[in-house]
């Protein structure tokens, strides 16, 4: 069987599994969710020869390294315009579609303005919200559908691509500041996918059940194209059928003998709570041995409810593969080995605070962390966000990284691009890119602890927003399911506020006060905090990035300017000294 060489762009891999081995099916969409039942099929030979399609298309119109926004609702004309954009030498942006929501709306006239966006590229269906959209901003940029483009694929003529080449870029999805544009080339897309291919085991017999957005990091480079890399295959529906139906991912992954997932942590947590046991009965997933789990900070709790509750269908607990990577290094920088599960490792919870790894003691309070694995190609560095220090195993700093993998930069903002991506130590090594989350080095394995942004310091202590949230989760059933944001609001002594989604219908005869004031005495209780407030709010309020990240920043500006309705009467003065 044809195995892929290293290339310097993703174009020659993708020609040369289409010479190699073109009636092998590459991708499946479900339409609906459900296997067999409306399925869309590409071979490597019906890929390529879409590529080419888009391709000839877009060289009739535009030239090498014109910006293409791809606008697409999920399933093969997304893949179709982004692998056309490829072959033509232009760069592709991928985009969330619009919903006709003004937030959605906006957020894609700022990457048009941003990357300078000369034509779209979107789906017969999501045409019409499109054309209300330009037509109401009196916008003249050109677009069509990929899935009616008339264009002969023999026209294509291929474009020179160097590892420098710019690939496409990547917007973040701003879990804690505008979105920014990541510019991806040609030679750290295929870096990534071949260090992905490396930590993970996967060869040109994997097969993948996914349903991340494409125009995610995770979605795009692990999910979409990583079984195309290796040439194997990839199943895939949409996030909605997915969140409507969770046990869908799971049926897929059943049905098709996959053994290759990847998923951010709520996916998981879901799962584990929708999936009925009629359902479960029905599921073998016996062939997954990589269940990747890429949200940061990974939850233990949510990984082990995972495996207890599939653990009668077949599903070993080794296929656990917590993961670390961000959009600014293409995507993978850590990962856990096939069938190696996650290695936890238990601190003691004072010194965690404190900034500090050290053993647990009898009786007193421990930390557990996970294992996001080890790194590859790439340089990782635990240092000192102050001082730039490079700091030893088993001390907290700022995750600095540096290798093929690594961006080269945000578009078109060079100020910010030193500042992320030419970072130095204090002793002159780099350039580094910082990627703003904390971390440790335990036996050289990463252990992501949290972000830099959402540190909660309270006397001295070093609180992360996630271990809060997850301890309230867990103190009460109606709060299991709900999304929370905890993030301080400073003053002297300094103030927590938590806000917490709850479905008033579920609280069963409680006040929404009495709970409120529960959770709140909770959090004091547990993490010894002066003052704190709960501010109860209805499910969807707490905002999610489009990987399903909290956005504290974004609910606390919420928070103060007004914007949160509570469903609870606010106190006046939520102050209070710790219970003793």
């Amino acid at each position: 069987m044809h195995e892929p060489a290293i290339r310097h762009d993703f174009v020659t891999v993708l020609r040369d599994l289409a010479a190699g081995q073109g009636s092998k099916v590459a991708t499946v969409y479900l339409t609906d969710g459900v296997p067999d039942a409306g399925e869309v099929i590409a071979t490597y030979a019906d890929l390529d020869r879409s590529a080419r399609r888009v391709a000839a298309w877009l060289q009739q119109r535009t030239r090498p390294g014109d910006r293409v926004l791809l606008a697409c609702l999920p399933g093969p004309a997304f893949l179709d315009a982004f692998l056309g954009c490829l072959y033509a030498g232009v760069i592709a942006v991928p985009a969330p579609p619009p919903d006709g929501h003004r937030r959605s709306l906006d957020r894609l006239a700022g990457i048009v303005a941003d990357a300078g966006i000369g034509y779209l590229l979107s789906d017969t269906p999501t045409m019409p919200v499109l054309d209300d959209w330009l037509a109401s901003g009196d916008r003249t940029l050109r677009h069509a559908a990929t899935d009616t483009l008339d264009a002969d694929p023999d026209d294509w003529r291929p474009v020179p691509l160097e590892p420098d080449t710019v690939a496409f870029l990547q917007y973040t999805s701003g879990s804690t500041s505008t979105p920014k544009g990541v510019v991806i080339t040609h030679g750290n897309v295929v870096a990534n996918q071949a260090a992905i291919g490396e930590a993970i085991g996967s060869s040109h017999r994997t097969r993948g059940v996914g349903w991340l957005p494409h125009f995610h990091d995770m979605g795009l480079i692990g999910q979409f194209l990583h079984p195309l890399y290796v040439g194997g295959t990839l199943y895939y529906m949409s996030p909605m059928a997915f969140l409507k139906r969770p046990a869908a991912w799971l049926q897929a992954i059943s049905h098709y003998r996959a053994d290759i997932t990847p998923a951010p942590n709520f996916a998981y947590e879901l799962a584990a709570r929708r999936v009925s046991d009629r359902q479960l009965a029905a599921l073998d997933l016996s062939t997954l041995e990589v269940a990747l789990n890429g949200a940061e900070p990974i939850s233990i709790p949510a990984m082990e409810q995972f495996t207890r509750r599939f653990a009668t269908a077949g599903l070993r607990p080794e296929a656990m593969s917590p993961c670390y990577g961000l959009a600014e290094a293409t995507l993978l920088v850590t990962g856990t080995p096939r069938l190696r599960g996650a290695a936890v490792h238990a601190v003691d919870a004072d010194a965690f605070q404190h900034g500090r790894l050290a053993p647990t003691r009898p009786g007193a309070a421990i930390q557990r962390l996970v294992s996001s694995g080890r790194h590859g190609v790439l340089d990782v560095r635990i240092v000192d966000a102050h001082t730039l220090e490079a700091l030893p195993e088993q001390r907290i700093g700022e995750i600095w990284v540096s290798g093929p993998g690594v961006g080269a930069g945000y578009w078109n903002n060079p100020g910010l691009t030193r500042e992320t991506f030419g970072a130095r130590t204090a002793d002159g090594q780099g350039p580094f890119l910082r990627t703003g989350d904390l971390g440790t080095l335990i036996d050289g394995e990463l252990y992501v602890t949290g972000r830099v942004k959402d540190l909660i310091i309270i006397n001295g202590r070093n609180l992360y927003p996630h271990d809060i949230e997850e301890s309230v989760r867990g103190s009460h059933p109606v709060l299991a399911s709900g999304a929370s944001a905890a993030f301080a609001l400073g003053g002297r002594p300094e103030q927590l506020v938590l806000v917490q989604e709850i479905k008033p219908r579920q609280l069963d005869g409680t006040a929404v006060g009495e709970l409120a004031a529960a959770i709140t005495s909770h959090v004091r209780h547990a993490f010894q905090i002066p003052r704190a407030e709960t501010v109860l709010v209805a499910p969807g309020t707490v905002e999610r990035t489009t990987s399903g990240k909290i956005q504290r920043a974004r609910t606390r500006d919420r928070y103060l300017s007004g914007e949160l309705t509570p469903l609870q009467e606010r106190p006046a003065s939520p102050t209070g000294a710790v219970p003793s």
